[in-house]
């Protein structure tokens, strides 16, 4: 492990890939898309293997269920048990993991280029032949149960459930992705098997490679190992519902006995795909997203005055397939729950009626284009931004691109989007701690 920390460093020294003509996109025979990028920088290949199934394609009764198998994909193989997967990762200092997300689960693999041929074909059997043995099972569905259990205990992930609940509605987002309590407790392994059965197939799945290997060498390694796993001619993602704004505010109030109340006021955000995405990122750096001195909310009710420790706003954060949340948060003590709410609408409110200075919109700006290279420090970054990039549309030249859609984003555009995402009025409003109706 501190071999692979040690490197990551040394990655941000300068190795991010920086030119389109460096990624290259592929159709396998069997329907897997793979990215690839080269960066011989340092012996070391990053592969995240990402499959379209999540909390978002479960069913309501079997929610948790998405998380729960991801999490199961290093439980068992045909060749290895879980301690051996481990033990095979662990004595080259590599880093395999699963997981299992909202719209994605599947493997990640970070390793030295030497490792990568034997670590590739663990991590097949993974994606492919993953056995979800019973008594592994039963131990990580107790384990998420515990995680329930102990959630309940705390303030800002019941706040930001509540929230949750109250802006999606019915739609599949509005549940946690650990699910519920009684929904984990029914869980059974067979229902694992069936979604696995179901949703990991070659024609559901993206690739994305980044490291110190040739594309062409690459292509052939990666189509050898998965040339067993059959496509589903038929395969197709469930239906997902729609979900609408609300049209009139909605308040929870919860009581815990805590020292901190929890706040969080909004209402349904935007997709990713949104064409106004770059405005309102802006927007977000100057009413609330950017940490320091930037944004308006955490520089006036943390800074100026003492409200809370944490606070901020957002509404691209969240956006992707479905719509986002546009979030306001603070937490601060029962006493200043009035004042901090207030603050929170008016800095809200006073977006979409003022418009923002020439200095805080170059502000802004500059924080955006400057900290942007930040996100692609090491090759597992790269290889998530490829997968987002295939997912979103966003074009493999982005790291060019996006620099000129923030210098582009002007006044005008700041205050139109304002005013047409943010509704002041309309807020759902979650309250969590020692308060009451």
């Amino acid at each position: 492990m501190e071999f692979l920390e040690m490197n990551a460093n040394q990655i941000a020294a300068g190795s991010a890939v920086k030119h389109k003509g460096e990624i290259e996109r592929v159709v396998l025979p069997n329907g897997i898309v793979l990215l690839m990028a080269e960066n011989h920088t340092l012996p070391m290949i990053s592969m995240s293997a990402m499959v379209r199934f999540g909390s978002r394609y479960e069913a309501e009764e079997q929610a948790g269920l998405a998380t729960l198998l991801g999490d199961m994909l290093d439980e068992g193989t045909p060749t290895r048990t879980a301690q051996e997967i481990a033990l095979a990762t662990e004595e080259v200092g590599a880093r395999l993991s699963s997981f299992g997300g909202y719209s994605h689960s599947g493997v990640g693999l970070v390793c030295l280029t030497e490792d990568f041929p034997g670590l590739l074909a663990l991590a097949t059997e993974m994606l492919t032949q993953s056995t979800l043995p019973e008594d592994r099972f039963t131990m990580r569905r107790e384990r998420v149960l515990a995680q329930l259990k102990s959630r309940e205990d705390e303030p800002r992930a019941v706040a930001a459930d509540a929230f949750a609940e109250l802006i999606y509605g019915t739609h599949p987002a509005h549940r946690p992705s650990l699910g519920y309590p009684h929904t984990v407790a029914g869980l059974t392994r067979d229902q694992l098997v069936a979604a696995y059965q179901r949703f990991f197939v070659p024609n559901n799945s993206i690739f994305a490679v980044v490291g110190d290997f040739s594309r062409r060498e690459l292509q052939a390694q990666i189509e050898a190992a998965f040339a067993n796993w059959q496509p589903d001619p038929a395969f197709s993602l469930p239906e997902v519902p729609t979900v609408e704004r609300q049209t009139e505010p909605r308040e929870k109030i919860i009581f815990k006995e805590k020292e901190q109340i929890q706040v969080y006021l909004g209402h349904l955000g935007i997709q990713r795909s949104n064409p106004d995405f770059y405005p309102l990122l802006v927007m977000d750096t100057i009413l609330g997203s950017s940490p320091g001195m930037t944004s308006r909310i955490p520089r006036i009710l943390r800074d100026e005055q003492g409200l809370a420790y944490t606070t901020f706003s957002s509404i691209t954060s969240s956006a992707g397939i479905d719509p986002g949340r546009f979030t306001a948060y603070i937490g601060t003590s029962p006493a200043n729950r009035e004042k901090a709410i207030r603050g929170l609408r008016a800095e809200i409110e006073r977006i979409t009626t003022e418009p923002v200075s020439q200095e805080e919109l170059d502000i802004a700006k500059s924080y955006l284009t400057g900290s942007f290279v930040f996100n692609f420090e090491t090759n597992a970054q790269v290889a998530g931004f490829l997968v987002e990039a295939e997912v979103f549309h966003l074009g493999f030249d982005y790291l060019e691109t996006y620099p000129e859609f923030i210098r582009q984003v002007t006044v005008d555009d700041v205050t139109r989007v304002a005013r047409q995402y943010l509704d002041p009025v309309n807020l759902t409003t979650v309250i969590v701690g020692p308060v009451k109706e």
